[in-house]
């Protein structure tokens, strides 16, 4: 069986540990290494399970399958860190991701840039960079102010897209609208999740009332 281990609270011990078979076809949970929960079938999952803990409070597990498989793990309510439904978590992913698409795109403007500057003649310019440079900067800004980054990066990424499109063109190499969006949704799809996230993430409590 797989196991992973959660704090119950941000900054607190990992007393959680969930352990599961196959694609959750078993799931037990364990507070402290005392068992507090088990579900036997997936189809107990999706509708939502509630354990109580030594303390009293609840711990809700869910399989949520809806264009994203989470499990979803929440304890009284909020989503335990660490989780697929906590928002953080897609949050840095997020980050992380406009991190290394910075990194690809100065790697590859300094490449591009310099077949241009052959084939055309032209100077290479500043504005590729500056547009790398900005992708990276709202991934950090997305760990500060994950809306203010997210939606940045939404705009940043088409146009830089765009404008690496442009260069290619000029040097005689293909580079169609087709490619310009497939490029985007690369780095855009972790964008797209985490806001997703913010917003209207799954929980459990929810899914057991619309079941009910």
């Amino acid at each position: 069986m797989r196991t992973r281990r959660f704090r119950l609270e941000e900054g607190g011990p990992k007393r959680l540990e969930l352990s599961w078979r196959g694609h959750y076809e078993e799931l037990r949970a364990s507070v402290d290494g005392v068992q507090v929960g088990q579900s036997l079938g997936k189809e107990a999952l999706r509708q939502g399970e509630l354990w109580g803990l030594p303390d009293g409070s609840r711990l809700g597990v869910r399989l949520h399958q809806g264009g994203l498989q989470l499990l979803l793990v929440e304890h009284e309510g909020r989503p335990v860190p660490g989780s697929q439904g906590h928002p953080l978590t897609w949050v840095r992913g997020a980050a992380y991701s406009l991190l290394l698409a910075c990194f690809v795109h100065l790697l590859r403007d300094s490449v591009l840039l310099r077949v241009h500057a052959e084939r055309v003649g032209a100077e290479r310019g500043v504005l590729p960079f500056v547009l790398s440079g900005a992708i990276g900067l709202a991934g950090l800004v997305t760990l500060r102010a994950p809306r203010v980054g997210l939606i940045a990066a939404l705009l940043l990424l088409p146009l830089k897209a765009l404008t690496a499109g442009v260069r290619l063109t000029e040097a005689g190499l293909q580079f169609g609208p087709v490619d310009v969006v497939l490029w985007s949704l690369v780095f855009l799809h972790p964008v797209l999740t985490a806001l997703y996230m913010l917003t209207r993430a799954p929980t459990v409590e929810g899914s057991r009332r619309r079941a009910s």
